[in-house]
């Protein structure tokens, strides 16, 4: 059999069948993944702020009136 050295034309749906677009999807995964990790984060930090005493926030060199502002955020605003 010979082989040729010209390469072969692909057609954009070849291409766009290959391994490399599931890479694409899964980095998109991943950033999705890391979004909801971090607002769970989030929302866990703030629940343990608003429980949280002003005695307790001041003993930490937190302000109360920051933490309860801070605590009152939702999960999806930095």
């Amino acid at each position: 059999m010979a082989t040729s050295l010209v390469p072969t034309f692909r057609s954009p749906r070849a291409v766009a069948a290959t391994p490399f677009r599931g890479l694409r999807k899964a980095a998109g995964t991943g950033k999705l993944l890391r979004l909801l990790r971090l607002w769970l984060e989030r929302r866990a930090w703030r629940r343990e702020l608003a429980a949280l005493h002003a005695d307790q926030m001041r003993d930490c060199g937190f302000n109360p009136l920051d933490v309860r502002r801070e605590a009152a955020k939702p999960f999806w605003r930095a």
